[in-house]
């Protein structure tokens, strides 16, 4: 084992050497642990799961069904969802919170339905994030005819006797270039 860490040390460049100490480090404290809990046994896991079985049977024991659970869940999720949805734009899609237990328990047509609403919920955003695009492009595209128009309207005029007023030019070029200094 000294063998390994010697070679990590003398194989591997000195500004990189105490991130490979680092994840030795980590893998070895976490073979301590997988160790630790084989010795202890099986009793902490055995305890975690009667705590598991005591609250699906606490679920199962209410009025309510798996079915209602579920939609409440994902009403509630719904709603805080619209909440969070413009504080997280580009958040990834939303799943509604389901238990583990329950999740395991899913049919294919609920595995479905989750599908669908996660798809569709991508659809709507990918159209609303077009739309906010489509309308930024419209409005840049507006600005920017709107101020050909102006420069045009301002180099058409002429002087009394008809020749073009280089006076409007040598202005406007200036308020170019003080425009790109800026």
């Amino acid at each position: 084992m000294q063998g390994s860490k010697i070679q990590l040390e003398e194989e591997y460049p000195e500004h990189l050497r105490h991130l490979y100490l680092a994840e030795r480090e980590r893998i070895d404290k976490e073979e301590q642990e997988k160790r630790q809990k084989r010795y202890k046994g099986r009793a902490v896991d055995k305890e975690t799961e009667e705590d598991e079985d005591e609250e699906v049977k606490t679920e199962l024991e209410s009025p309510f069904t798996e079915k209602h659970i579920s939609n409440t869940t994902t009403d509630q999720t719904a709603t805080s969802d619209s909440a969070k949805e413009p504080a997280e734009s580009e958040s990834s899609h939303k799943t509604p919170f389901i238990p583990k237990k329950q999740k395991q328990k899913m049919s294919s047509y609920q595995k479905t339905k989750l599908e669908y609403e996660r798809i569709n919920e991508e659809r709507a955003r990918k159209i609303e994030e077009f739309l906010k695009d489509k309308a930024q492009r419209e409005e840049a595209l507006k600005k920017y005819k709107e101020k050909k128009i102006a420069t045009y309207q301002l180099l058409k005029r002429k002087t009394k006797k008809g020749q073009p007023n280089l006076n409007l030019h040598m202005e406007l070029l200036l308020q170019n270039i003080q425009a790109q200094h800026k």
